[in-house]
């Protein structure tokens, strides 16, 4: 299956569309309007997504649907802030009285924003079936969808984040899609002047990329002493001005370093402040109590440096170029002010970008670290030509330590 990015990228105009509608429809039937932060087609493993819920109590809202396009959509709340939405509807705002359909009503309302869409734009029907009212953890509310890439059990969904005026109210949307539908949608639309991307060697990149992210959580460990529990990978397709509110807009500390060699970009490693505090003291730099002062960013730099090289090492080997990376330079401020200056100098020559993101924590929360790769696109798919997915084996993670020249094509000019 081959992806051409404008195609991709319509596809994601639409997903960020129909989420606007379905924030619409909840503003209007609730009174609390949301904003859609950030919508991107996601690939990443099923266990990653249930871990990215943080062992929550959810309500989810699941509807099949077939057609035109196929697959599952699923919206999750926070029991908490279902109960609060809940109250918003017309009529009986009693706790006891309807919770299960009225709330099975509003998901089906907001989910029919996104299929509706869809189904405009192929000017194909497309079958939405009646509503599921979902209840439980991640394992309960996330459906086994089936795996486009079994080796490492992917799967592929549009991924929307809503956020709301309450802290209470906690909304996100997923579309798991069955390849099968998504590649005749994307293959239709490959022209003689396509630049498609094979989705199989996108596959094995975002492998490769949560292969670092564990290799980076190692390093903090070596060198603090704090075991990392939960390591989550993703490989997102987005707007470039979408990476920013994707980041979120807290008080961020970390380091930002340029790509060179193939391809070029930029890598962030950013902490939360409380974590990027117990990282420093953890080197031995001594407490830091007022502010961040030179011992604190250089310990900051270090163990970034290490994680960096970790991260982006073992695409060298499989890719068969000289990975390289700028010095880390210190950064601390909101996450909007981090990125602005690169989103700046990608979209010159984008407008949307493969962004391969790695969440690490430790026990109890006590640090959390986010690590985001930002290739250029058109030289990620120069990477992606020369490799060879057929000389690789299954387990592309022991590949990593491979010899490379064994993995690629002879390069013909």
């Amino acid at each position: 299956m081959k992806i051409e990015v404008n195609a991709l990228g319509e596809f994601n105009r639409l997903a960020h569309d129909g989420s606007k509608q379905a924030a619409n429809s909840l503003g209007q039937l609730t009174g609390v309007r949301p904003t859609v932060e950030a919508t991107s087609i996601d690939l990443l493993r099923r266990r990653d997504i249930i871990a990215d819920l943080h062992n929550q109590d959810l309500i989810g809202i699941s509807s099949e649907f077939s057609g035109g396009i196929a697959g599952t959509a699923l919206l999750v709340f926070n029991e908490a802030g279902a109960r609060t939405l809940a109250k918003s509807l017309p009529g009986d705002g009693a706790e006891a009285i309807g919770l299960e359909s009225r709330l099975t009503e509003l998901g089906n309302i907001m989910l029919s924003g996104f299929i509706d869409g869809w189904a405009d734009y192929l000017n194909q029907a497309i079958d939405q079936r009646p509503p599921t009212y979902l209840t439980g953890g991640g394992t309960d509310i996330i459906p086994d969808a089936t795996p486009i890439d079994q080796a490492s059990n992917q799967v592929l969904t549009v991924n929307t984040t809503f956020e709301t005026s309450s802290a209470v109210v906690e909304t996100t949307a997923y579309v798991f899609l069955e390849e099968a539908s998504f590649r005749h949608i994307l293959d239709t639309r490959l022209t003689s002047e396509s630049t498609p991307i094979p989705l199989d060697k996108l596959q094995v990149f975002s492998r490769m990329a949560a292969k670092g992210g564990d290799t980076a959580g190692d390093s903090i460990t070596m060198m603090t002493g704090i075991d990392t529990s939960v390591t989550v990978s993703r490989m997102s397709f987005l707007q470039v001005e979408q990476i920013g509110p994707r980041l979120g807009d807290e008080q961020q500390v970390g380091v930002v370093a340029k790509l060179t060699g193939l391809p070029t970009g930029y890598v962030l490693v950013l902490f939360d402040e409380p974590s990027a505090e117990t990282i420093a003291e953890a080197m031995g730099t001594g407490a830091v109590t007022d502010g961040f002062d030179g011992i604190h960013e250089s310990a900051i730099e270090e163990i970034s440096n290490i994680m960096i090289s970790g991260f982006v090492d073992g695409w060298a080997n499989v890719l068969g170029t000289s990975n390289q990376h700028t010095p880390p330079e210190f950064v601390h401020d909101f996450a909007s002010a981090i990125v602005d200056p690169i989103m700046l100098d990608l979209a010159t020559t984008q407008e949307y970008v493969f962004g391969f993101d790695t969440l690490i924590k430790t026990a109890g929360d006590a640090v959390s670290c986010k690590i985001l790769a930002l290739p250029r696109a058109e030289e990620l798919k120069e990477a992606l030509d020369e490799l060879s997915v057929g000389e690789l084996s299954a387990d592309v993670e022991a590949e990593m330590e491979a010899d490379p020249e064994s993995l690629f094509q002879e390069h013909v000019e």
